[in-house]
């Protein structure tokens, strides 16, 4: 499985912010300046993958009950 892109709707800190990976690509580096949201990208993966916990520390913009993440994943051949 590969994700293809990542979709932050409501999460966290970032609203309506898309990570769309390259296609083929061997390794992918997700960089940028403090707080420009990599630590929420890789929590709002976990959360994606393996539900969201009874308690979030990533509901302090948007409430609990609507944070949104979507994902295009692709099989892997």
């Amino acid at each position: 499985m590969r994700f293809e892109r990542l979709s932050l709707l409501r999460y966290g800190a970032l609203t309506d912010r898309d990570l769309v990976f390259r296609p083929g690509a061997r390794l992918h580096v997700v960089y940028g300046p403090n707080e420009a949201g990599k630590s929420s990208a890789l929590a709002a993966i976990s959360d994606l993958l393996f539900g969201f916990p009874h308690l979030t520390a990533f509901d302090f913009r948007h409430d609990s009950t609507t944070l949104r993440i979507g994902a295009t994943l692709a099989a892997q051949n």
